[in-house]
């Protein structure tokens, strides 16, 4: 049976139903609602006491809409191969890390991204709101070994390129190719061995000594912006 869940705030509800990719069980908000009202959207009125029961968990900041959804649909690597640049997210398991970097690949025209299948969970309440309405605009494909998904995206022409903390190249400095696989590792261990060797290409940010590291969601976004300007 398919699980369904209770997605809340406004961009992500808003986004659930204007996309479509969800079946949609439920709607309800705290008040009337023109959004809702002009598209036709049935709904129920709650109370505070309503919303706060379904979102005791993740405490995530309702904005007063919510709809009980089912998961998102995934691709397939054959469904995405076709993309000019795809993101590959390793280690990264913490929900709000995943959200911010997926509202920074719509930012910048990325359209797909690959995940290790048991490091994303699509049902995840945090994410989706941290997402703010972008989890439904990119396309997700949930592999059960990056390597080999690596593997098969370089035989379709694409680069796969690292970024890493420790590497000697910049990049401001790096010339991108037509086709890129970016791959973003954990804050703690970062991009795993092994796929750093199946690599072409590591680079870094630069940033003040004054600070260790980025958090990998804002070295994200720098490295979706210079990706997104190449």
């Amino acid at each position: 049976m398919e699980k369904y869940i209770w997605i809340g705030g406004k961009h992500s509800v808003e986004a659930a139903i204007l996309k479509k990719k969800r079946k949609i069980l439920e709607v309800v908000s705290l008040q009337k609602n023109k959004f809702l009202d002009d598209n036709k959207i049935k709904y129920e009125i709650k109370n505070n006491s309503f919303f706060n029961k379904i979102f005791s968990q993740t405490h995530v900041a309702h904005q007063g809409l919510a709809a009980l959804v089912s998961g998102l649909p995934y691709m397939t690597l054959e469904e995405i191969h076709k993309d000019k640049n795809i993101i590959v997210l390793d280690g990264i398991t913490d929900p709000g890390n995943i959200g911010s970097i997926i509202r920074s690949c719509v930012a910048f025209g990325i359209k797909s991204i690959i995940v290790k299948d048991r490091e994303f969970n699509d049902k995840n309440q945090a994410m989706i709101k941290t997402s703010s309405g972008a989890i439904e605009e990119i396309n997700v494909c949930k592999v059960v070994n990056i390597v080999n998904a690596i593997k098969w995206l370089k035989k379709k022409e694409f680069w796969a390129v690292c970024l890493d903390s420790g590497s000697k190249f910049n990049i401001h400095e790096h010339t991108w190719n037509k086709k890129n696989i970016l791959i973003l590792g954990s804050e703690g261990k970062g991009v795993s061995k092994i796929i750093k060797e199946n690599c072409d290409y590591t680079i870094k940010i630069n940033i003040s000594k004054k600070v260790e590291s980025l958090n990998v969601s804002n070295a994200a976004a720098v490295a979706l912006y210079y990706l997104n300007n190449l």
